[in-house]
């Protein structure tokens, strides 16, 4: 395979700057063996303190006693102690209470959190002595960082693209970045340090790719490790290779079929009019793009929108100035933004942007698949999308499909709600039947003299919608000449191109000339509408410079499953 372009390593550290969990583990200088303990105690919450009776017990803790300090804290609330998380208190994004996070001086907004504790009471990644994997794709992970080091799984961890130590290289200004997102995934609870992950006792599995970027490399990374997801901090621009996707499909394949999920940051370019359909690394069915939301429950402002985005999660404010950021793990001793009491410069409160709130979804989906590990990918993709929370309800962007889903090109489904999903699964869900896709090509070499265009295209399937792509081929130049529609036979109507992105010759803002020769945008807005009947596709000229442009086709594939 090819290597990926010099400046598309640029675009890369760019786009990001704007054997198993350890099966034993120390409490007290006494050895306790999470082995022991696979038969004898449940993943229940005996005592109700949000830790489950099987990891209170590799923990050293009485599964009959909430509060052992007897300090009036539940044992699952602690920020102090020998089983305390110093910054937990923070961590406004697992447990909102109107905390200040940093030096904005700025409260978070008590209830707007992630929803988890009711979950911490059957599930935290450790899936009895199993723990749920989940790899971080970036510059590297510090496996000897006080809060991670229980949590690295060595085995399924990459060098390049050989099995080894993920470390951080020093190479790149972003070398810290896997670190910080592997303690929002997976910084280890109840051990006397600094803060805690989504999923807290699931293996990190991490990788330094973005170093040395290779696609063989990556193919290597993406099918290698005994793992669930996937989290990709990072995207690219104008990108419409499809060798990543193909390396995705390939994944489905991994674990007895039941496949990988591959989680992506969408991208910090609202500013500049961006738009993440306009990559296909993050636009296939196989990848779940991640819109960031602030403290209020609104979109971040760097959040980027398209209509390939699937579910959101919290990113926090641009800066720690500004409001309330996200309070992870760094590379030891190179903290800068840090609290006083963190001596060692192990931990920062100065995270944001979209590639934080990625490692929330994937560290979400670890929790799901603790609950329901029978489940393939689309059906955690369907659960995660059918299940979501609707917010900022006086949003514009929101649009109610046929089969009664809210969808919105800022949010995706709403913000991810881990204990809807598992409620679901564990309940009466069925699952999916075998994924089945319908198409229509049609040609057409027609100038495009209007400032508008409607055409229809007939499909005749009848199949349960999961995920929509429609090809644009247009002899166009420039991406920002056009906005684009899809209107479904339902009549439901989605954003798929926003129109006015802008291009350029410089390293991070190439040139798009990208629609001629085809270019394809997605969406998975649509789902579960049938495919059956007329669908429409709005073209329109948003520059009125492109009056001499051919429309040379249209194609519209439809990817779903019989009901």
């Amino acid at each position: 395979m090819k290597k990926i372009s010099k400046l598309l390593s640029f675009i890369l550290l760019f786009f990001i700057l704007n054997g198993c969990g350890s099966s034993v583990t120390r409490k007290n200088n006494k050895t306790y063996d999470a082995n022991v303990n696979l038969n004898r105690y449940s993943n229940v919450d005996s005592d109700n303190d949000y830790i489950p009776d099987n990891i209170e017990a590799l923990i050293g803790s009485k599964i009959n006693d909430s509060d052992q300090n007897h300090n009036g804290i539940v044992d699952g609330l602690e920020s102090s102690g020998k089983m305390g998380d110093r910054y937990f208190k923070k961590e406004w994004y697992i447990k909102s209470t109107g905390q200040i996070v940093n030096r904005s001086n700025i409260s978070s907004v008590e209830g707007n959190d992630l929803g988890l504790m009711e979950v911490y009471h059957n599930f935290m990644g450790y899936n009895n002595g199993k723990p749920i994997g989940v790899q971080i794709v970036d510059f590297g992970v510090d496996i000897n960082h006080e809060d991670l080091k229980d949590n690295i799984s060595l085995k399924d961890s990459f060098n390049g693209g050989k099995i080894g130590d993920p470390s951080p290289q020093n190479t790149y200004i972003g070398q810290t970045h896997g670190t910080k997102i592997a303690g929002i995934v997976a910084a280890r609870a109840f051990n006397g340090k600094g803060v805690r992950g989504v999923a807290p006792f699931a293996k990190i599995a991490g990788s330094n790719w973005l170093n040395n970027q290779n696609l063989d490399d990556l193919e290597q990374v993406w099918l290698g490790g005994d793992v669930v997801v996937s989290n990709n901090s990072w995207g690219t621009y104008y990108n419409s290779d499809t060798i990543y996707e193909k390396i995705m499909k390939k994944a489905q394949e991994l674990r007895e079929g039941r496949g990988r999920a591959f989680v992506f940051a969408a991208g910090n370019d609202r500013s500049y009019n961006g738009d993440t359909n306009l990559q296909y690394i993050e636009n296939n069915r196989f990848a779940i793009a991640v819109a960031a939301l602030g403290v209020d429950d609104t979109y971040a402002p760097y959040s980027t929108p398209g209509a390939n985005i699937f579910i959101s999660a919290y990113g926090g404010s641009i800066s720690a100035y500004d409001g309330p950021t996200i309070v992870t793990t760094t590379v030891s001793g190179k903290a800068i933004d840090t609290y006083d009491s963190d001596n060692q410069k192990n931990y920062t409160y100065s995270m944001s942007g979209t590639s934080a709130a990625a490692p929330m979804v994937s560290g979400a989906i670890a929790l799901i698949n603790e609950a329901c590990p029978n489940l393939k990918m689309r059906d955690i993709k369907y659960l995660i999308a059918t299940n979501a929370k609707l917010i900022d309800n006086n949003n514009s962007s929101w649009v109610r499909n046929g089969a009664g889903v809210d969808f919105s090109v800022d949010y995706g489904f709403g913000k991810i709600d881990t204990k809807a999903v598992i409620d679901a699964c564990r309940s009466s869900y069925e699952i999916l039947s075998k994924e089945i896709s319908t198409q229509a090509d049609i040609k057409y070499n027609e100038v495009l003299n209007d400032a508008s265009i409607v055409k229809d295209i007939d499909i005749k399937d009848d199949i349960t919608i999961e995920q929509v792509e429609l090809t644009i081929d247009i002899n166009s130049t420039n991406a920002s000449d056009y906005k684009v529609y899809l209107v479904s036979p339902s009549g439901t109507k989605i954003k798929m191109l926003r129109g006015g992105s802008i291009c350029g010759d410089s390293m991070f803002i190439p040139t798009c000339n990208w629609m001629n020769g085809g270019f394809r945008v997605t969406t998975p807005a649509f789902i579960d509408e049938n495919s059956n009947g007329t669908w429409r596709v709005e073209i329109d000229n948003v520059n009125n410079n492109a009056k001499n442009d051919i429309l040379k086709s249209l194609k519209l594939k439809i990817y779903g499953h019989r009901s």
